[in-house]
């Protein structure tokens, strides 16, 4: 599990439950990630796809979403397809609303940007698990946990393919 001590005091805190990443990030994550998500190798998503499977995620899983400006760029949702190749059910609930990318901000500009996401559906008073490629600063998970438990998410949790 990864360490929230960032987000204590911050409205982020207690938004996410906890955090789990199938991978670390070394050199070969950092290849596999530029293959798959910049020079658009849909299939390598099949890499994956048996490990993020035994995840077994219990309650409903919501993909984080990139802006629409980046789908047109990248043509393909990245994240989502990496549940389709493991056949993990999943429900769009939220929008990317801010274009900016987090990869390009620092750590404290991360922490402190503006929320990035809106909901589009309504939320459950039940569990949901968010799905990314990458935890970085947890700055992302962080958002979009907060907008569900502000919205009626009894709990929320994160998992990720790699953590940065």
């Amino acid at each position: 599990m990864l360490d929230f001590s960032d987000f204590i005091g911050t409205k982020y805190e207690g938004a996410l439950d906890q955090v789990k990443s199938l991978y670390t990030y070394n050199e070969a994550m950092k290849e596999y990630l530029h293959q798959y998500k910049f020079l658009q190798d849909v299939a390598l998503a099949n890499i994956f796809a048996g490990e993020i499977k035994a995840l077994s995620m219990q309650g409903i899983v919501v993909p984080i979403p990139m802006h629409p400006e980046k789908l047109k760029e990248r043509t393909f949702p990245h994240v989502d397809e990496l549940l389709i190749h493991a056949d993990i059910p999943f429900q769009n609930l939220l929008i990317k609303a801010t274009p900016s990318e987090q990869g390009k901000k620092s750590k404290k500009e991360r922490l402190e940007s503006e929320d990035s996401f809106e909901l589009i559906d309504n939320v459950e008073a039940t569990h949901y698990i968010l799905f990314d490629d990458i935890y970085t600063t947890g700055a992302t998970v962080h958002q979009a946990a907060k907008l569900l438990r502000d919205a009626g998410a009894k709990s929320v949790e994160a998992i990720t393919l790699i953590k940065g």
